[in-house]
């Protein structure tokens, strides 16, 4: 896009100080820390728990939220497990009615927090490249676990994805399904890209929806 715009030195090597100083912002790795973790809290805290995309700015990110999230969720799942086996083990004599009721609900509440984090299956969608196994391992990235499972998925992902039973539920993106891909029950788009115009408005439009 750059080549076509005909641009001379001066503006082209504005641009690309811009384009490169939002790239290293957007890519830092403390902030996609906080950005995984707040995924974490806020998918497992909807009032209704559709389906989910994340979307990236390129395919090494989507990487990296993919194993962020992975890790934030593996922990938050060893938190709620710790807490369901301390109330189970804790003695009941003397509690009142009240107290019961709310130990009971606080129980029901943690099973169900638990049966998402236990059941939710996650996979990142992007499209092939040439090279992109050493691309990505130059990055400390490993590609070709997720590449075989684009490839050889039955149903396909985008399959599993659309189907409202099956527990693929969140999926990592930068630029594929943005457009022309239509799952009703993806409910939440948690947009980390620069977008504008068309591309944002297809974008919004795949969680843009009542189901």
């Amino acid at each position: 896009l750059i080549e076509d715009a005909g641009l001379d030195d001066d503006q082209e090597g504005k641009l690309e100080k811009m384009l490169g100083r939002q790239y290293h912002l957007i890519t830092r790795d403390d902030r996609l820390e906080t950005v995984a973790q707040d995924i974490v809290r806020h998918f497992l805290g909807r009032g209704f728990l559709g389906k989910a995309m994340v979307v990236s700015i390129d395919k090494a990110t989507a990487l990296r939220m993919h194993d962020k999230v992975k890790r934030h969720w593996a922990a938050e799942a060893a938190t709620v497990a710790k807490e369901l086996v301390k109330l189970a083990y804790q003695p009941r004599g003397g509690e009142s009615t009240p107290e019961r009721a709310r130990r009971d609900a606080r129980v029901a509440e943690l099973k169900a927090r638990y049966d998402v984090l236990a059941s939710t299956d996650m996979a990142v969608i992007v499209s092939p490249g040439q090279n992109e196994i050493e691309q990505m391992k130059t990055l400390g990235l490993d590609i070709e676990p997720h590449r075989r499972r684009m490839n050889d998925s039955q149903p396909t992902l985008d399959e599993k994805f659309k189907d409202t039973a099956d527990p693929l539920r969140l999926v990592f993106v930068c630029a594929m399904w943005l457009t022309g891909f239509d799952a009703p029950s993806c409910s939440t788009v948690y947009l980390d890209k620069p977008m504008r115009n068309h591309t944002l408005m297809q974008t919004i439009a795949r969680a843009n929806r009542v189901f």
